[in-house]
């Protein structure tokens, strides 16, 4: 009895596995361990990567001790899209939720390479030109349109679609202030132009507002979906 114990834990592990909220537990227990591993081989490799960079996808030829950095890179966004999988997954159903959350996972992790695939290593100014203005129209759009659902929504869920609008402010200017970090005025992507005008200073000092701004943008998100999860708790014991 005592030996077949391990077999019957094991086999009891496989069918939760094979269940809807095994899977789901299975999601979030990778995307966790992905990104604890990434955070914890970045903080190990901080010295290599300091001296010799990251190695280059394009050379064709990596060895030994140059994958390591490629998982540190690589390892973190796969682990938050396998977090936000087990999250869309939360429910059964949703098959669009399902489709978009494994095209945009396969983006988030491929992006390094994908993008400067697509649209070269070069500095182009206009790249970024539209780049932010798409993202100058998006926000304008997110504000127009949840300004619409702030009219639409019972009075106790008010808050939630307003905690929303101002996070998303939060990220909105993030990405202002990460545009003029690497471009005007900072050029951090121009060190001969940084170097001149001596705008180091400003440029940490804009990287610091972009990680505040992120930071409050996050907390103000997390602080709408808690509300949202307990007034429609509520309604559901009124109902």
């Amino acid at each position: 009895m005592t030996q077949q114990a391990p077999r019957l834990l094991f086999d009891r592990f496989l069918r939760s596995v094979q269940t809807h909220a095994g899977y789901q537990l299975g999601l979030w227990i990778s995307g966790l361990v992905l990104i604890v591993l990434s955070l914890t081989v970045g903080k190990l490799i901080e010295g290599q990567l300091a001296a010799t960079g990251m190695p280059e996808l394009s050379d064709g030829d990596l060895y030994g001790v140059e994958v390591i950095p490629l998982f540190f890179a690589f390892a973190f966004p796969l682990g938050l899209s396998l977090c936000a999988a087990a999250a869309i997954h939360s429910h059964p159903g949703g098959t669009f939720g399902r489709i978009a959350v494994i095209a945009i996972g396969v983006l988030t992790v491929s992006a390094p390479v994908l993008v400067p695939f697509l649209l070269g290593r070069e500095l182009i100014s206009y790249h970024f030109g539209v780049g932010g203005f798409a993202i100058t129209l998006a926000a304008l759009s997110c504000f127009w349109l949840l300004g619409r659902l702030r009219s639409l929504v019972p009075g106790p869920m008010i808050s939630v679609v307003d905690l929303t609008i101002v996070g998303l402010l939060c990220f909105a200017a993030a990405a202002w202030n990460l545009c003029g970090s690497a471009a005007m005025p900072s050029f951090l992507l121009m060190p001969e132009r940084l170097m001149e005008l001596d705008s180091l200073p400003f440029a940490i000092g804009q990287m610091k507002s972009v990680l505040a701004l992120t930071l409050l943008g996050w907390l103000l998100l997390v602080a709408a979906a808690a509300l949202a999860v307990a007034r429609l708790k509520g309604f559901a014991k009124a109902a």
